[in-house]
This record gives structure tokens, sequence and C-alpha cells, in this order.
């Protein structure tokens, strides 16, 4: 298809883009048909009006008439047809209008002066009328062209990855020309379509490849290719196809100026990669660092301990009496204790994050949870008073049984090893409707604010914890086993004093026949 047939589709789709009113006029016949035929036909329209007004007005208001037809047809045709029409009025004006008339020969000489002042004026008129309307073609393309690219980058900022970079492309560019375009880059040397437009194969010759080399516009039919520049470096091409005709220049340098936006908007994506990546690789190196620091420290001291207990109960080169022994057999089973509670809790957490645990729900009396849970964590409650608070009318729930206890435990624990010795520790439960809300309160010195999210992130050690063994991987399991039941887990002020971390769970299946209550599943106390 020629760029002559293709440009009358394209006139719709640039409307859109915005201009002014007179640019619009004026663009209409941008590319006439016939134009100085239409220039004729104007001066033969000026010619019908002369012979109505000619028994009313004098000669010289007649001139006027063709003068305004002159006009019209610099407005609307150009410089060229309106050169013609200033000839062809004067030509008309004499043949039809002065004597002798229906002829070119002069009655009276005195004519001739008006008949080339009529000239020249209509062919002045002609060429700033002419150079006037370009002006203001020129100015409606330039608005056109800001407002285009405007549009563009504001979409641009909203596009977060690739595909909607591509997306946006292609949205603008059949605003402005119509027809399918998409985007080429060039990643490690090859390269990639991306569009949602069906980008044909990506050939060693196309239009896109040799744009991309060379760093320039490319036309291999049926594509245009325009490169994608940004620090004198092509990282790809902007390919459009000839559904609409081929480019012209003021379509070209739109398609340019896309280009250099688009390409910014590409290194931006690859820059915010880059950073995500570089951010990425810090975290991990800080994860690694905590991990080892743990694992030399919170793993090497209590297995430097039971190797110096062994050692002890080996050396026989000292007789030990039956309490030193027993001291010892006892410490190397705590230490041993503590090394296995936290592999487990490593393991634990990698298994949850990784989706390979999931919940094995079965309806369970949240009684016989606490009372387990209070069971695994009988070690460290040892000198602590426990309140158990739980609703005498509370159904079973469908949960995983496990799972929650483990949960309770390693809240109990984190609230014994952040409180005084002796502090008394309240477990409450609460349900209304299909929300269930169990909470573990202490009389600690509390969370602060301002570490209230950071406390459940993995090997996080609070406040007062520092020499204390424990990776800081307690509450980042219980968080895991809450989202694994559809729950969170926060942390809020006790009334009176301490801190009150709540297991929050939405949407939980209960039975509706209501079990025994116990007021009581372990030693209470009133904190």
């Amino acid at each position: 298809m020629s760029a002559q047939h293709a440009q009358p589709q394209r006139r719709p789709a640039a409307k859109q883009t915005g201009g002014s009113p007179l640019g619009r006029w004026l663009e209409r016949t941008d590319a006439p048909r016939a134009p100085y035929l239409q220039a004729l036909v104007a001066v033969a329209a000026a010619t019908g009006v002369g012979f109505l007004l000619f028994d009313l007005v004098d000669l010289a208001n007649l001139v006027m008439v063709f003068l305004v037809a002159v006009v019209l047809v610099a407005a609307r045709l150009g410089k060229g047809p309106s050169v013609l029409a200033a000839v062809a009025a004067v030509a008309a004006f004499v043949y039809f209008f002065v004597p002798h008339y229906n002829s070119f020969v002069l009655a009276d000489l005195a004519y001739l002066p008006t008949f080339l002042t009529m000239l020249a004026v209509g062919l002045v008129v002609a060429t700033l009328t002419a150079r006037l309307r370009d002006e203001a073609l020129a100015t409606d393309a330039r608005e056109r062209r800001s407002l285009a690219l405007y549009e563009l980058s504001r979409d641009l900022t909203a596009a977060d990855d690739r595909h909607a970079v591509a997306a946006v492309a292609e949205r603008h560019v059949q605003r402005v020309r119509g027809g399918r375009c998409w985007l080429v880059f060039d990643h490690d040397d090859t390269l990639a379509a991306c569009g949602s437009a069906a980008a044909p194969p990506l050939g060693d010759d196309d239009a896109a490849a040799r744009s991309v080399r060379g760093a320039r516009e490319e036309h291999v039919p049926p594509h245009w290719a325009t490169p994608l520049v940004f620090g004198g470096e092509c990282i790809g091409a902007l390919v459009c196809d000839e559904a609409s005709g081929q480019p012209g220049p003021a379509e070209r340098q739109l398609l340019a100026s896309f280009a250099n936006t688009l390409a910014i908007a590409w290194h931006r994506l690859i820059v915010e990669e880059q950073a995500n990546a570089a951010r990425q690789s810090v975290e991990q190196e800080r994860l690694r660092n905590v991990l080892l620091s743990s694992v030399s420290h919170d793993l090497r001291t209590p297995l430097a301990s039971i190797t110096g207990a062994v050692t002890t109960l080996l050396d026989g080169s000292a007789p030990l009496d039956e309490a030193t022994r027993r001291d010892l057999m006892e410490s190397i089973r705590d230490d041993a204790d503590a090394l296995e509670r936290q592999v487990r809790n490593m393991l634990d957490l990698t298994r949850l994050e990784s989706g390979s645990i999931a919940a094995a729900r079965e309806m369970h009396s949240l009684e016989e949870i606490v009372g387990c849970a209070l069971a695994m964590a009988g070690a460290a409650l040892a000198d602590r008073p426990v309140q158990v608070s739980l609703p005498a009318d509370l159904p079973l729930l469908h949960l995983d049984a496990d799972l929650m206890a483990r949960l309770l435990v390693n809240l109990l624990e984190n609230a014994c090893r952040h409180t005084p010795a002796g502090s008394p520790i309240r477990i409450a439960a609460d349900l209304h409707g299909n929300r269930l809300q169990v909470a573990v309160e202490d009389r600690g010195p509390g969370v602060p604010p301002g570490e209230r999210e950071a406390v459940f992130a993995k090997f996080h050690r609070g406040t007062g914890a520092q020499h204390q063994l424990g990776a800081g991987l307690g509450l980042a399991i219980c968080r895991a086993i809450a989202s694994l039941h559809g729950g969170t887990v926060r942390v809020d002020d006790r009334p009176g004093g301490g801190a009150r971390f709540v297991v929050d769970l939405t949407h939980v299946p209960v039975l509706a026949v209501p079990t025994e209550s116990a007021e009581a599943a372990a030693p209470e106390a009133t904190p």
C-alpha cells in the first residue's frame, strides 16, 4: 500500500492526539487530491459569483471576490495551487468582466496597471497565506507530538515490567499511525521480541536486526525499525509494519522521539532489576552472615559445653562423686536439647517457606492443643506460673494440632526468654463466629512499637536476647504456621504492662458440638 493511499487512514488516529481546531481544519487538506484542479474550480466559482454581482458592484469590488478565492486556495491547498489561482483569477477577470468582453483584448490600456497590481497582490497574498498555513500546520504538528510524548511518558511511569512497556508502546503507536508494532531488545547479543501483538520470527537481516546492529533507522519491507538508543548504546528497536503505509518524515520524527522515551523507560527497568538483584544479594549475604554467626555461637557453644562435660566424665584422673556426675549428664542433656531445638527450627522454617509442609487439618480441641504445648515447653516453664483461660463452650476446631502446638511452644519459649524469671504467663482464647484468637501474654518489658513487625523476621533477636541461645527463628516460624492456616500473628501491649502475642485465625471451621471446658490445663496463678 502506498503512502498516499495510507495517509487518509492515519488521519483519524492523529486527530485523537489533540491539536488546535485550525490545525485540524488545515490538516484535512494536507495531502489533497488534484489540488491544481481544485484551484481552477475555486476560480470558476469566484467567476460565477462575479456574474451575479456584475450589475450590482463596480470592477474594483469584483477584484476582491477573486482575491478571496486566492486566499482560500492558499489556505487550503498550498503555495503552488494558490499561484495558479492568482494567475487564473486575473485571466478570468480580464476575459469576462473587462471590455472587450469574452476577449483578452483591452478596450482601454488604463486597465493594464490594475491588472498587474491585481496579479502582484494575488501572488503576494497567495505566498503569505501559504506560508501562514505551513506554519500553522507545523505548530499543530508540534503540539500533537508534544501531547503524544507526554501521554507516552505518563503511561510509562506506571509500567513496572517489560511487557507493560511493550503494551504501552503498541497502544500509543497505534494511536498516531495505526498498524501493529512491537519492541525488540538486545539481551546478551540475542534479539528477543516483546509485545502483545504476534511478532514475526526474527531473522539476521530483517529491519530489527539491522537497526540494532547499525543503531539507525532501517526499512526492510514490510517492516520499519527505529533504534532504541540510551547512553550511546543501542539496546533494541521499535518495529512497525506497513499496514498503514510507510511513515512520512513527521511520523518518522515522532517514532524516533517515542524510541528515545522507550529507551529511557527500558533502561530504568534494567537499572531497577539490577538494583533489586543487588539488594537481594546484600540480603542473602546478610542472612548468610547471620546464619554463620548463629551456627558459630548458638551451635558451637552447646557443643563446646557437651564436649567439656563428656571429657570430664571420661577423664579418670580425678574421681567424680555421684552428684557431680549427674550434673554433668543433665548439662549434656540440656545442651543437646538446645541443639536439637535450633536445628529443628531452621529445618522447619525452611520447609514452611518452601511449601513442602501442608497443614494436616483435623477436628481438634484447643484445650488439648494448649495442654500439649505446655507439656512440650515444660522445661522452660518450670519456674513460671501459667494461667490458661479458655471459653467454656469452645467447639472443636479444624486445625493441624502438631503445628498449632508448635506455634504455642515457640510463643511460650519466647515469653520465657524475654521476661524476668518467675514472672507469670497467661494463655487466653476467644472465638467469634469463625474467627479464633489465641493470645500468649506476659509481664515483661513489652515490645517497642518500632520493632513489632521486625520481631517476626528471620534471625531477628530482640533487645535483651543478644547473649541468650537461639537463632531468632521462633517468631518467624509462628508467622509461617499462622499463614499456613490463613491467619496472622501480631504483638500488642498488654494492659498493665507486658507483651501480648495474638494468633488471629479468621476462617476456622468449627464443629457445632462444644467440648467440656477445663479452665486450667496447667498450674494457675493470677498475674
